[in-house]
Parts: C-alpha cells; sequence; structure tokens
C-alpha cells in the first residue's frame, strides 16, 4: 500500500470528515463522529493526529504528485491554488483535494465525498370516507423490558496512526523529531562539557570585544585631541597673521601722515585762525588674497558645435585633438567653416561634460569609451570617446529624438504588411551601416500605432525610445554576454508578450533562444549583417553546431515569415537612399530552407514575384533607371553583381566600364 493510498485508508478507519497536511506540522485527521469505530473504538471530537513526526515540503510534494495531474501541479504553481477530485476506486471512495501553496509553504486538505441518499417515495394514504373518526384501537402494554445479554467480548483493535506512521517513516521525506525516550533523559556529561566550554568561548569572545570597543574610544579620543590641538594651533597662527597686517597698516598710515605733516610745513600759514583737523573713522579690515577666478566653461562652445550639426541634418560631429571639428551629413563628412582646431584640453573638457562620469580610462589612454547622453533641447546622442596620435578624440552621434516612421522610410507596402503577423520569425538584414536598428525600430514604431499588443525589446544599447501608444512597449539594455542575452530571452517569455524585437543575432545560444521563441506563438524581430537575404539565412545556420543544423534547418521552413534587408545607397544630387529586398515564405523557399539547399534561394526569390517577393538587383536597377543613383554605385553595393549586370543591360544601360 502506498503513502497516499494509507492517507485514505485512515481517513476511512476514523469516520473522518477531512485530512489535513501542512508543511512543519503532522498530519491529522479532523473527526466529529462519536460513534463506535472497528480500529479505534469510540471516537473523541477533534484533531487525531496519524504520526509523531513533522511533514516536510519534499513529503508533501510528493504526496501532491500521486494525487495530481502535471498540469493541475502547473495551475498550482502559478495561481497558488487547486481542486481535483479523486474518482472512486475498489473499496475506496471519491475524494476531493484541495491544495493552496505560497512558497515553500503547502497546505492540503482531503475529504471524502459522501454519497447522498437517496429520499425514500413516501405512501400516500387516503383517509377513510365519510366524516365517522374511527375509535382508537387500545395499546397493549409490554409483558417486560428487553434483557440484554452479553454472549461475547469483541476484540478492540489498536488505531490506524501507527500503520500511518511507519509507512511515512520509510518514505524518508519526514524531518525526524524527537524520540520520547530521548526527552526525559538527563544531559550527557560530554554534552553539559561542551556546553561549558561554549559558554567559556563566548566569554572570551565578549571580553575581546570589549576590549576592541575600550582600544577603539581610546583611538578616537586621542584623533579629537589632536584635531583639537590642531585648530587651536591654526586659530594662534590666523590671530598672529591678522596682528602683523594690523601692525602693517598701522606703520603706513604713520608713514602717510608724517609724509602729510612735512608737506603742510613747507606751505606758508595764510590764515590766522587754526584749522580744526577732521577726523576720519578707520576700518578694520582683514586683508584677504583675492579669490581663484572661475574655470573658462566650454559648454557653451559644446552646445554651438552640437546646435550647428544638429540645424544641418548631420548623423554626427567628429571633434578631435588639433583637427577642425567636422560633421557627416548624408554620409559625407565635411570641416566646418570658420572654426579653429581644437586643443586636446578642450576635446577633454567636451569628454566631461558629456559624460555621465569622469571617463578617467579615457582622459588617460587606457581605453575607448561608449555611453548615450540627453542634450538639452536637442536630444538624445550616442557618444564615442577615444585616443589616437593626436590626443583625445570624441564622436557624437546625432539620434531622432523618435522613431521614423515607415512612411518617411519610403517602406512599400508589402514590407509594411510583414508587420501584420501575430507569430513567426521576421529577419531584418544589411551590410554594416545600413540602418538596420532604424528600420527595426520603425516597425516596432508601425506596431505600436496600428496594433494593441505586449511588445518587449532586447537591446545592447537603447537607442530609440519607444513611448507607449496602441500597444505597451517594455525595452531592456542588456550589455553581457550572450548568456545574458538568452536570460533575459527566456525572462520575457514568461512575461507572456505579443512580439518580441532582439536587436542581432550573434551567438548560438542566441539563435537556438529565437528560434524556440518563434516557434511558441509569437512574433519575433531580429536583426543579423548580411547583405542579403540567402546569406543571411546562411550565417544564421551556420552560428549553430553541426548536429543541430538540420533539426534548425526544419523549424526556420516552418517558423520564418519573412527576411527583409536593407542597403543605403549615395544619391546623385546629394544624400543617401534605401534599396530593399524582401524574401517572403513562399512554399518554395520553404521547401529550399528545409531540404538545406540554400544555395536555391534566388530562383525561389525570382520565383516568388508574383507573391510579393522583391530581389534587391530589382531595387537597385530601378533606382538606376530612374536616376536616383549611378549604375557604379548600385554595382558596389549588389552582393549578385553578375546578376545586376545582366539586368542593366536587358534594360539598355552601359555596363561596358563595370564589367
Amino acid at each position: 500500500m502506498s503513502l497516499v493510498e494509507s492517507l485514505f485508508s485512515a481517513i476511512i478507519r476514523l469516520d473522518g470528515d477531512s485530512l489535513v497536511l501542512h508543511t512543519g506540522e503532522k498530519p491529522y485527521v479532523v473527526t466529529s463522529s462519536s460513534s463506535m469505530n472497528a480500529f479505534r473504538g469510540p471516537l473523541a471530537w477533534g484533531q487525531v493526529e496519524l504520526s509523531t513526526r513533522t511533514l516536510t515540503t519534499e513529503t508533501v510534494e510528493s504526496m501532491l504528485d500521486q494525487m495530481l495531474t502535471p498540469e493541475q501541479r502547473r495551475v498550482l504553481n502559478e495561481l497558488g491554488a487547486v481542486e481535483h477530485e479523486l474518482a472512486a476506486t475498489g473499496d475506496r471512495p471519491a475524494f476531493t483535494v484541495v491544495a493552496a501553496r505560497g512558497g515553500d509553504d503547502i497546505w492540503v486538505e482531503i475529504r471524502p465525498l459522501r454519497a447522498k441518499r437517496e429520499e425514500e417515495p413516501q405512501e400516500d394514504y387516503a383517509l377513510p370516507s365519510g366524516n365517522a373518526v374511527p375509535e382508537p384501537q387500545a395499546l397493549a402494554a409490554p409483558d417486560g423490558h428487553p434483557s440484554l445479554e452479553i454472549v461475547a467480548d469483541v476484540a478492540q483493535q489498536e488505531p490506524g496512526a501507527a500503520d500511518v506512521t511507519q509507512l511515512l517513516e520509510s518514505s524518508g521525506l519526514i524531518e525526524p523529531g524527537t524520540p520520547e525516550a530521548m526527552e526525559d533523559q538527563r544531559p550527557n556529561a560530554a554534552v553539559v562539557a561542551a556546553e561549558e566550554a561554549a559558554e567559556e568561548a563566548a566569554a572570551a569572545r565578549a571580553a575581546e570585544l570589549s576590549r576592541l570597543e575600550a582600544a577603539h574610544a581610546q583611538e578616537l579620543a586621542r584623533r579629537e585631541a589632536a584635531h583639537a590641538e590642531e585648530l587651536a594651533r591654526l586659530e594662534v597662527a590666523h590671530a598672529e597673521e591678522l596682528d602683523s597686517l594690523e601692525a602693517a597698516r598701522r606703520d603706513e598710515e604713520a608713514r602717510l601722515e608724517a609724509a602729510r605733516a612735512q608737506e603742510s610745513a613747507r606751505e606758508p600759514d595764510r590764515d590766522a585762525e587754526p584749522r580744526t583737523a577732521v577726523v576720519v573713522p578707520l576700518v578694520r579690515t582683514v586683508h584677504e588674497p583675492p579669490p581663484a577666478p572661475p574655470p573658462v566653461s566650454t559648454a557653451p562652445d559644446l552646445d554651438r558645435l552640437l546646435s550647428i550639426a544638429a540645424a544641418r541634418g548631420a548623423s554626427g560631429l567628429y571633434l578631435v585633438s588639433r583637427s577642425v571639428p567636422a560633421i557627416r551629413v548624408e554620409g559625407e563628412t565635411q570641416q566646418l567653416e570658420g572654426e579653429d582646431a581644437l586643443a586636446p584640453s578642450d576635446v577633454e573638457a567636451f569628454v566631461l561634460a558629456l559624460s555621465p562620469g569622469s571617463n578617467a580610462d579615457l582622459l588617460d589612454g587606457r581605453e575607448t569609451s561608449e555611453w548615450f547622453y540627453d542634450v538639452p533641447e536637442l536630444g538624445r546622442v550616442r557618444c564615442l570617446g577615444f585616443r589616437d596620435h593626436r590626443g583625445p578624440g570624441l564622436l557624437v552621434r546625432m539620434l531622432p529624438a523618435r522613431a521614423i516612421s515607415a512612411e518617411q522610410l519610403g517602406i512599400s507596402k508589402d514590407i509594411q504588411a510583414v508587420c501584420t503577423q501575430h507569430e513567426g520569425l521576421v529577419l531584418v538584414s544589411g551590410p554594416r551601416a545600413s540602418g538596420k536598428s532604424t528600420l527595426i525600430a520603425t516597425f516596432v514604431d508601425l506596431i505600436n500605432r496600428t496594433r494593441a499588443d505586449h511588445v518587449i525589446s532586447i537591446e545592447r544599447q537603447i537607442t530609440f525610445v519607444h513611448e507607449s501608444r496602441r500597444s505597451f512597449i517594455s525595452q531592456r539594455e542588456v550589455r553581457g554576454e550572450s548568456q545574458d542575452v538568452v536570460s533575459a530571452i527566456r525572462a520575457a517569455l514568461r512575461e507572456d508578450p505579443d512580439v518580441l524585437v532582439i536587436e542581432e543575432l550573434r551567438a548560438p545560444e542566441v539563435v537556438a533562444a529565437v528560434l524556440e521563441a518563434a516557434e511558441s506563438g509569437l512574433l519575433v524581430l531580429a536583426g543579423i549583417r548580411a547583405p542579403g537575404a540567402g546569406p543571411a539565412l546562411e550565417r544564421l545556420i551556420e552560428q549553430l553546431p553541426a548536429e543541430r543544423r538540420n533539426q534548425a534547418l526544419v523549424s526556420l521552413s516552418a517558423s520564418l515569415r519573412a527576411v527583409v534587408v536593407q542597403t543605403l545607397l549615395r544619391k546623385r544630387g546629394g544624400g543617401r537612399v534605401a534599396a530593399r529586398e524582401l524574401l517572403l515564405s513562399t512554399a518554395a523557399a520553404a521547401s529550399v530552407i528545409a531540404d538545406g539547399k540554400l544555395f536555391q534561394l534566388p530562383a525561389a526569390l525570382e520565383s516568388g514575384r508574383k507573391l510579393g517577393c522583391v530581389p534587391l538587383n530589382d531595387s537597385l536597377a530601378a533606382l538606376v533607371r530612374d536616376g536616383v543613383v549611378d549604375a557604379g554605385e548600385a554595382w558596389r553595393k549588389a552582393y549578385d553583381r553578375e546578376g545586376l549586370l545582366a539586368l542593366l543591360r536587358r534594360e539598355g544601360v552601359d555596363v561596358e566600364r563595370l564589367a
């Protein structure tokens, strides 16, 4: 018989109303019956303990594993309470189990389901007809009281608590209690000696502590006395200095008075009447050295340079020692006219003005640093400090105050439709400095304006701050290793998000976690550095170990929804323009991915034009045909250059110099 079955048997034997299991307490049966019981004899109302040992958390959890289903265990762990009915089996009746949990504190109550007695139908008694009432019949008195005779003694069995206790002890999960035989024993001599030794050690520690406190108090008193002596010495020195200054002032006044007297003696006395002397009160002033001039602040100069960069639409401001400040506009670097070359001290002052800390490592030339700073009236900037052969340098990257909308970026309706997906994986790809972060932020802004979802974004550094509109957006900054990113992803999944945003896939653990999240029924937006859709998928799979790639390909073919690729090109008239590629999860693309034949993705991309797929060469050729960019610029940005040349030849573009 199992431990749980023995508990059910104990309830039946004791005719109990319920059985209570509580961590830290002994199991007991609550009974309100005073009837005879074949196992215990007359029962007293109240609680009947089934064991002399207290229950541990492991014991109660083991019992719950036998009584509850895994789903009910999950509900108990998440919600804190659950109720379950155990069906009757054999001679055992049905039971209800009510469990509640708060941390390691678990309370369980088991109640038997009493069978309801069916109401016996009452017979209808017809009254006799007529108004006559029959005479009552006389009752005969009993001949005598029935005698009660004891035929044989009924053997009374011992209570079943011992059986239950034996089962609980044999489980190995009950905390040992104090044996009754040891409770009244006299203390052992060794134990008494150990206690006395412990008391002596405690007394020694107390004495040592008192000695240390006394020594500390003496040290404080000595320091206070020395401090008082130093103050007295300084006061005496200050008084002596004041006296010397006062004596010097008096000597100077006496010298001036003597000079005035000599001058008066040389002039003739023209007035007969004596002249009354004028008494001028003297003000005693203490001579103090003039205060040091305040340091010259370079903040206004920095604010002016930042304002110029923002007014010209610059994406970055370069402040380098012994160089004229420069800005980067539409991908091109240009110096600011009329500005002088910066001294190393100027750049150091700029670093300290924009840095949230001292940046001592940067100023000492030991390492580079990177941080964000909020500039009043300009918004958020990204600062990168460095040191080269000329001295300290600072790059300030201007960031938009808010994410750029899809309309401002000129994103097509087919690409915007990607954000209407409710589950699966959407990859955002592109080479370095191609605007992947901006494109991902635009997708999040589009979801924020059109959907009421819970969005969690995990970023290495928060660049664009999203204000919640229709959706609730939570941005988390994780700068640790790949395992920290995986932990952040798993923690986010427990918060039941609708959309999960990962800035960049850089490690096998992160790729595996993202594929798992995409299969769990939510939309995942993830960035990866690659020039095209095919190279992006190849790089994603190559990050995984060889033994896991086949399974990852099958998972990717089922969960992938789209790959959006973006690259930036210089326009003929100045500025930059984006060319984009869109690979949708068509049947052909899913089949190619599942079979691991990623080299056939260009053919699947070509065949998916009618379904909305757009190869990058089509976007580049359209920009060349419209005269927006040169053919050479498009050729440099293409990852399938032979295909681009063939497409341009078919459209009549001269590409001989490119070939």
